[in-house]
């Protein structure tokens, strides 16, 4: 019996959109760290051509340092909560799998005991029915009394 639960194709379907999700945060803060690379080259670029970023540089790479741990750490508790998530979802399929190959053997052994109750119950019909009948005795006195 290949049935699967209907519970199960939802599981299924949840673990692999958690699946996706992960990667696609993977996948963001890889780019993320790349892009601080860039802004960090960028920001060192335009010290001599704004006199703002210039008079104040430390604070402008202080500032930007401080944004992207704060991003970093975001990025972090994202990937956890997604990675948890993942773990839980799967577990959970395993689980509902395992339980739904349990109910298909314990239907499968119900199905196979009602046959063999139906086998039997046929051949005692039949065991009954090779038995010669008793005739009735219309003149027969009744038993009703006989203890």
């Amino acid at each position: 019996m290949n049935s699967v639960s209907e519970l199960q194709a939802a599981l299924a379907t949840q673990v692999h959109d958690a699946k996706r999700q992960l990667t696609g945060t993977v996948i963001l803060g890889l780019m993320a760290a790349f892009l601080a690379f860039v802004g960090q080259s960028a920001l060192t670029q335009a010290r001599p051509i704004f006199p703002m970023v210039d008079m104040a540089y430390s604070s402008w790479q202080s500032g930007y340092n401080f944004v992207l741990w704060l991003l970093a750490l975001a990025w972090l508790a994202a990937l956890v909560k997604q990675s948890v998530q993942f773990q839980e979802l799967r577990e959970r399929y395993e689980s509902q799998k395992q339980m739904d190959l349990l109910y298909a053997q314990r239907a499968e052994e119900r199905r196979l005991a009602a046959e063999e109750r139906g086998r039997q119950a046929a051949a005692a019909a039949a065991a009954e029915a090779a038995l010669p009948k008793k005739k009735f005795d219309k003149n027969a006195r009744s038993r009703k009394f006989d203890y």
